[in-house]
């Protein structure tokens, strides 16, 4: 059965000589994997150079019973990327949400919200023109509404504790290691209630920036199972320095 779908690549990987496997996140299904030709001909109808991370793509995939990889047939942007293939640093921002969002979408069930957020917070950083180094730390703060592990910050007053492992507030130090300090801890709920209009307001330095995507990284693989640390953030710190 031929299915269609639209899907957000997040990585490829080799599968044979001649093909590919390509995780998507997809509006239809949610997760989703799908083999694909290695080709990178012109006259070809699936051309592996489309299957950068983050391009947003409408394909057909024959669908069977039983069997777990379906197989692309057809395959072309339904967005377009102007800046974000040919800006080194933006590329890189791009390469590192990939991986995250790879360790973090695991369901395999469309979410409708979640997609229309991605598609909306991609087209928004592609279509910046200054202003998006913090870009990725403001997306990955948003992100945690959209899967479920937002902390409860509702009740913080400055002098309060961030507990990580509870994803919540304490008025005292938390008997644990997971913990962000007062100072810290206004900080990140700052940093939370920021959206993307207001982005430009954090003016992170070199040093807050790298403190915080750690912070973020250390919250989501508190609360995802199993959540490597990303080979990606290395070289985002790499760039920024």
């Amino acid at each position: 059965m031929i299915e269609n779908f639209d899907g957000i690549v997040l990585r490829t990987l080799k599968y044979s000589d001649s093909l590919i496997i390509v995780d998507a996140y997809t509006r239809q299904h949610g997760r989703a994997s799908f083999l694909a030709p290695a080709s990178r001909s012109k006259k070809s109808k699936v051309r592996s150079v489309l299957f950068q991370p983050l391009s947003m793509l409408s394909f057909t995939a024959s669908c069977r019973r039983g069997r777990q990889l379906s197989r692309i047939n057809d395959v072309q942007p339904y967005s377009m990327y102007s800046s974000i293939p040919f800006n080194i640093v933006k590329s890189s921002i791009a390469l590192y949400i990939a991986e995250m969002l790879t360790y973090s979408l695991r369901e395999e069930e469309g979410d409708e919200t979640l997609f229309a957020f991605l598609n909306r917070s991609f087209m928004l950083f592609d279509n910046l023109e200054n202003g998006y180094a913090d870009f990725h730390i403001i997306f990955l703060s948003q992100l945690l509404r959209y899967i479920g592990i937002y902390p409860n910050i509702e009740e913080f007053v400055p002098g309060a504790y961030i507990d990580m492992l509870q994803g919540g507030v304490s008025d005292e130090q938390p008997l644990h290691a997971h913990f962000l300090m007062p100072d810290k801890s206004h900080f990140f709920v700052q940093l939370l209630r920021t959206g993307y209009e207001d982005m430009h307001s954090l003016s992170l330095n070199r040093e807050l920036r790298g403190e915080f995507l750690a912070i973020l990284t250390e919250y989501y693989r508190l609360h995802i199972p199993d959540f490597p640390k990303p080979k990606s953030l290395d070289i985002l710190k790499e760039l920024f320095d």
